[in-house]
């Protein structure tokens, strides 16, 4: 077995993972916080909802789903032939979940629009996330 063989049927390496992973957590943190900087210049009252008050807590809250997004497809990438739908299946699902607290959850200063804004948010994550993790892992892995 050579070592291309070998790297074909481990799949990616760790580090190309955490890369691809990075790579997703700072672009859609960088979407995230743009829309949230523009929604805020336009509707300011906005910020009084809880989710939309801290740039921080958006950054915090976009790193960490990228990445968990990260281990889902690299543990679909070990277990199926074509990791990519099932993935996409997964993140849809989990962005539709993700939109339930903004429009249920009784928080102080919750609107209609407050609660659209976030859950905006969420799908420029998603988008940002789902499309970089997709096109990298099929790049990485055409080149294993």
């Amino acid at each position: 077995m050579t070592a291309i063989d070998i790297q074909t049927k481990r799949g990616l390496q760790i580090s190309q993972w955490l890369a691809l992973g990075a790579v997703a957590a700072i672009s859609a943190v960088l979407a995230v916080l743009v829309v949230q900087w523009v929604a805020l210049a336009i509707w300011p009252d906005a910020a009084l909802f809880k989710p939309l008050d801290s740039y921080a807590r958006s950054a915090l809250f976009t790193i960490v789903p990228a990445f968990g997004a990260t281990a889902v497809l690299a543990w679909l990438s070990s277990r199926r032939a074509d990791p990519t739908s099932a993935f996409i299946r997964i993140s849809i699902v989990a962005l539709l979940l993700s939109l339930i607290p903004d429009y249920l959850l009784p928080v102080p200063h919750r609107t209609f629009l407050a609660s659209s804004i976030a859950a905006f948010m969420h799908l420029v994550a998603a988008a940002v996330i789902v499309s970089i993790l997709v096109i990298g892992y099929r790049r990485y892995s055409s080149h294993a």
